[in-house]
Order: structure tokens, then sequence, then C-alpha cells
């Protein structure tokens, strides 16, 4: 055995409390489902990932002990949906509207204002790189 790991199961989201050769199976999870908390110095991870960590522990060698808080339920909910992968952003339209010769120039206008790092949105900034990545991959005419 590896050591103990110990799962604390809220209503919203579960802590998780793990020697430290465990944190590689834990940042197996998709980054959105988990996040470091450097107060309590635990994993704080979303409850639809609960099963399949203990699971990935238990498979490593590690002991999973897992407790509930009062007005927790053993049932998590099921992972949020993934967007639509096929579906035009405004970023898309953008792109197809400027071409990409002029898409590439708002693009680089568009990355400071976008980027999370200077305060912008992610989730904006990350269609806007999808988009770019598309328009490279279509022939210029």
């Amino acid at each position: 055995m590896k050591g103990t790991v110990h799962i604390q199961v809220g209503r919203f989201d579960a802590k998780v409390h793990s020697p430290f050769e465990a944190k590689d199976l834990i940042k197996d999870l998709p980054r959105t489902w988990r996040r470091w908390d450097k107060d309590d110095k635990c994993w704080v991870v979303e409850l639809h990932a609960v099963d399949s960590l203990e699971s990935s522990l238990r498979m490593a060698g590690f002991t999973v002990q897992t407790t509930h808080q009062a007005g927790s339920e053993r049932r998590y909910s099921s992972p949020p949906p993934r967007a639509e992968r096929n579906t035009d952003s405004w970023a898309d339209s953008m792109y197809r509207a400027l071409g990409k010769e002029l898409g590439d120039k708002a693009y680089k206008a568009l990355v400071p204002v976008l980027h999370p790092d200077r305060g912008g949105d992610t989730v904006c900034m990350q269609q806007l790189n999808a988009a770019r990545d598309k328009a490279k991959l279509q022939p210029t005419r």
C-alpha cells in the first residue's frame, strides 16, 4: 500500500487530502474539475469526479477513506454538458467575414483584451483561439 487518501464529500464539492505521491492521479482529472486549495492544503474536486478518482487511487495502491458531511448525498451530479464542437462562435463569424489576413490582425488586437491573465474572459479567448486554428486549416483563396 502506498498511503491513505482522505476524501471529505461536501454538498457542492469534495476535499481530497492525499500524500504527495497521489498528485499525478488527481491531476489526471480535467483542470476544470479540480483545483488546489492552498489554505487547506488539499485538492478540491467536483462531486462527479469522486467515483472515478476513488477507483483510480485504489487501482494505484492507495487506501481511500471517504466521509460525507451531513446533507451530502451519495449520488453525485453528472459532469456539465460539453459545448457542441461544430457550432460557430462569434470568432468563427469574425474570421469568415474578415478573411484570414484581416482576421489575424483582429486576433492580435483582441488578445490583450480577452486574455484571462489580463482580466479578459477565458471562454471568449478559447473561442478566438479555436477560430484562428480553424482559419489556419482553411485553404487561402
